[in-house]
């Protein structure tokens, strides 16, 4: 059995590409999260922001203190599940190296949000390991 260990962040790359694209009309969304699993992997506060105009209408971008530190921008974000009761968003980071040396070619999370309370659940998951690291916390949107 594999386990990623947690350890400060090293090296990441971005599965998803972008550009500097204009300000567009955007809504967002901002969690702060406690990490459960004492990881480092889960990020005390999460911004989203989804584009409501123009050529990326829907674009769906997440930033966070291990993006800012690893990459220096947001990337792409995802919605996996959508219910009447909760909302799912995923994004991906890879080529990821704890500081211990462990590699992970893909570490993947997951967000799942209560549409009703704003709870949420965090999921981290390094490619090739069995173990998951989780967080929780509460997400608003400060724009209704």
């Amino acid at each position: 059995m594999r386990h990623f260990l947690p350890a400060a962040l090293l090296l990441a790359l971005p599965l998803t590409a972008q550009g500097q694209e204009a300000q567009q009309p955007l809504r967002v969304m901002m969690c702060e999260m406690v990490d459960e699993s004492g990881s480092g992997w889960v990020p005390e506060f999460l911004m989203f922001t989804r584009q409501d105009a123009g050529p990326h209408q829907g674009r769906i971008e997440v930033f966070d203190p291990i993006l800012q530190k690893l990459v220096r921008r947001p990337i792409e974000a995802v919605v996996t599940v959508d219910t009447p009761l909760s909302r799912t968003y995923g994004w991906a980071l890879g080529g990821v190296k704890n500081h211990s040396g462990q590699y992970t070619e893909r570490l993947d999370y997951r967000l799942k949000v209560s549409k009703a309370t704003g709870r949420a659940d965090l999921q981290v998951k390094a490619q090739e390991y069995e173990n998951v690291m989780r967080g929780n916390g509460r997400c608003v949107s400060p724009d209704g």
